[in-house]
């Protein structure tokens, strides 16, 4: 039974994961070894719970919250009593083994190691774990975790099948929407296929096709208002009217789309005159001048909830602050 969590890290991810936990009714740990870096993340967590109080998605004062989780510079006390941690530091390989064989020399077998990478492998990190390998496990969420409600759990090579069914099981406790991938990839499911779109659309600003503001217009007004409640292939199923999926590849669209996606971006980096255009035209992003990150970031969130109440309304998040032990 899982009643008290170790965040190890207090960036954004970590942030929003104690912000996730404690509005759940988790006992939260929330560990960084630096001072400022632990006051930003707690200040952090006030303004996502305000936001999430805004929004009917939680229905007490920030501060009722706020004590379940207990910020602090030391390690092991951090992970006094834990029965699941989250890891949610940098995304370094180096950085991750030492604190995977930390916790591991540290922590009853029973309790499992999930990492928040983003794209790294289970099984290079298993490496630095001398004692129960089998109990690393990735469970990785979406930027801002508190809202956006998938989780994506990659195994290596050692993890166990109790610790999947653990982690899926806790993941859906937290109302998470939960993928089991059924093998390892770097970038996992989601991020490859982002950046998939966004290699191309840096592409496009290289080769001086659309600015960056024009890029963000197509996908907001069309593809994105699409992909919010269909995937790919259930978009491009309906593409194919009555025929379905198959005729779109046979004699549909897909077809036809053979002869421009040889055109698409193919380099394995970015290339650097894209980055510099790309940076240089944000700066004339029209949405964006005058307002600050904060500005920014609420304005993501309610959007990001008014979108999640229509797509996943009667899954919505419990705001009662109770787990189910």
């Amino acid at each position: 039974m899982i009643k008290r969590v170790s965040v190890i890290g207090a960036g954004l991810i970590g942030s929003g994961w104690a912000t996730l936990l404690a509005t759940k009714g988790y006992e939260v740990s929330l560990y960084t070894d630096k001072k400022e870096t632990l006051d930003k993340g707690i200040a952090k967590i006030k303004s996502y719970l305000e936001v999430m109080k805004n929004m009917n998605l939680v229905d007490k004062e920030p501060d009722y919250y706020m004590k379940n989780i207990r910020p602090t510079l030391n390690m092991d006390e951090a992970i006094e009593g834990t029965d699941f941690v989250i890891e949610a530091i940098i995304e370094d390989y180096d950085a991750k083994k030492k604190v995977f064989s930390y916790l591991d020399e540290k922590l009853d077998k029973n309790v499992i190691l999930s990492s928040s990478t983003s794209g790294l492998l289970m099984t290079e990190i298993q490496k630095a774990m001398k004692r129960y390998p089998e109990r690393g496990v990735i469970a990785h969420p979406w930027n801002p975790p508190h809202l956006l409600p998938l989780v994506e759990i990659v195994p290596g090579e050692k993890t166990s099948q109790e610790t999947l069914n653990v982690t899926k099981d806790f993941m859906e406790k937290l109302d998470r929407v939960v993928v089991v991938l059924k093998k390892e990839i770097p970038g996992f499911l989601g991020n490859r296929l982002a950046f998939a779109l966004f290699r191309e659309a840096v592409y496009l600003v290289d080769e001086g096709v659309a600015t960056v503001e024009d890029i963000d217009k197509v996908m907001t007004a069309a593809i994105g208002l699409r992909w919010a409640f269909m995937g790919p292939f259930l978009t491009y199923h309906l593409g194919g009217g009555e025929g379905g999926l198959e005729y779109f590849f046979s004699r549909g669209f897909g077809y036809g789309a053979n002869e421009w996606m040889y055109t698409l971006a193919k380099y394995d980096k970015f290339p650097y005159t894209g980055v510099v255009k790309a940076v240089q035209q944000m700066k004339e992003y029209s949405f964006i001048k005058g307002k600050s990150f904060q500005e920014l970031s609420k304005w993501r969130d309610e959007k990001l909830f008014q979108i999640y109440k229509i797509v996943w309304g009667d899954k919505k998040q419990n705001s009662n602050g109770e787990n189910n032990k």
